[in-house]
C-alpha cells in the first residue's frame, strides 16, 4: 500500500491503520527482543523475547531483511561460517507520534544477531575503528533499503536521534535509487570509503564529484556497468545485494562481481 506523504505522516500524532502483534521476524523461530538498556561497551542489551505492534506490510518486508541477511550469513561469513541467524533488536515500531510510527510502518532496529559473536549492534560498530564492523553494519544498511525506502542511522542522522538504532519506514517504497536522498546517496559514499577504500570520502548525504568518483570506482569494481541504480528498484537491489555481500564477508570491492544470477536474484526481492 501507499502510505501518507511526509508532511501529512507528521501533522498529526494519532495511531492509524490496522496493525499486528508478533514477537518474530521472516520466520517464527527468528524471535525479536527489546533493548532495555546498555552494558558497559555500549551494546545494547535484549534480555527477553518481546512482541511489537506494526503494519502487516512492514512486518512482512522487515520479514524480507531477516530473510536476506540470514542468507548472507549463511553464504558469505567473514569467518567460521556458515552463520545462521538468530533474533533481531528493536527499540519500537508503532508509536503514537508524529511520522510514520503512528501507521506503523516505520521500524527502529537495534541489533541483527547470527549468534557466537557475529551480530551488528547498531549503538556501536557503525563508527566503530574496526574496518569489518563497519562492514558488517553497511551490509545491515543496505539490506533495509532493499525493503524500505527511507532507512536512518548513525551516518544518517537529520536530527541527531538516530546514532544508537536504525530506523526504516514505508513512507518512501523500495524504489530506484535517487541521488537528492541521504538515504541512497549516504550508502554509496559509505560503500565507497570502506568497500572501495577512498578513505577521505565525506558520509554527509551530497552527491557532489568525489562522490561521483566513488560510484564510478564502484561500478568498475563491482562489473555493474550496465546497471544504473536510478534507473529501477530492481537495479539498485543489484547494487545494494553486492554491496550486502562484500560488507559481511568483510571484503573489498570486487570480491563478487555482479552477473545475471545477482539480477535475478534482485528481482525476486523488489516490491
Amino acid at each position: 500500500m501507499a502510505f501518507p506523504s511526509s508532511s501529512t505522516a507528521f501533522a498529526r500524532s494519532t495511531c492509524e491503520l490496522p496493525d499486528i502483534t508478533r514477537d518474530w521476524l521472516h520466520q517464527d523461530a527468528l524471535k525479536t527482543r527489546y533493548r532495555t538498556a546498555f552494558d558497559g561497551d555500549g551494546n545494547g542489551v535484549h534480555p527477553n523475547t518481546t512482541s511489537f505492534t506494526m503494519h502487516e506490510e512492514a512486518h512482512a518486508k522487515a520479514g524480507l531483511v531477516i530473510r536476506d541477511l540470514h542468507h548472507l550469513g549463511a553464504n558469505y561469513a567473514r569467518s567460521e561460517g556458515p552463520w545462521s541467524y538468530q533474533w533481531t533488536g528493536l527499540a519500537g515500531a508503532k508509536v503514537c507520534k508524529p511520522g510514520y510510527h503512528r501507521y506503523g510502518a516505520a521500524i527502529d532496529f537495534t541489533r541483527f544477531d547470527w549468534g557466537a559473536g557475529n551480530y551488528v549492534d547498531t549503538a556501536v560498530h557503525g563508527k566503530d575503528k574496526r574496518l569489518y564492523l563497519r562492514r558488517r553494519y553497511l551490509a545491515v544498511i543496505a539490506t533495509c533499503r532493499k525493503h524500505f525506502g527511507i532507512v536512518l542511522h548513525c551516518n544518517n542522522d537529520p536530527d541527531g536521534s538516530h546514532w544508537n538504532h536504525i530506523h526504516v519506514d514505508r513512507g518512501r517504497q523500495a524504489v530506484a535509487a535517487n541521488w537528492d536522498y541521504q538515504t541512497d546517496t549516504t550508502i554509496i559514499q559509505w560503500a565507497a570509503r570502506d568497500l572501495a577504500g577512498v578513505k577521505d570520502m565525506p558520509i554527509d548525504g551530497d552527491f557532489g564529484p568525489k562522490t561521483k568518483r566513488g560510484f564510478e570506482l564502484l561500478r568498475e569494481r563491482f562489473g555493474t556497468g550496465g546497471v544504473d541504480p536510478t534507473a529501477s528498484g530492481d537495479a539498485f537491489r543489484v547494487w545494494l545485494t553486492l554491496i550486502g555481500r562484500h560488507g559481511v564477508a568483510d571484503q573489498a570491492a570486487g570480491a563478487f562481481p555482479a552477473d545475471a544470477a545477482l539480477q535475478t536474484e534482485a528481482a525476486a526481492a523488489g516490491d
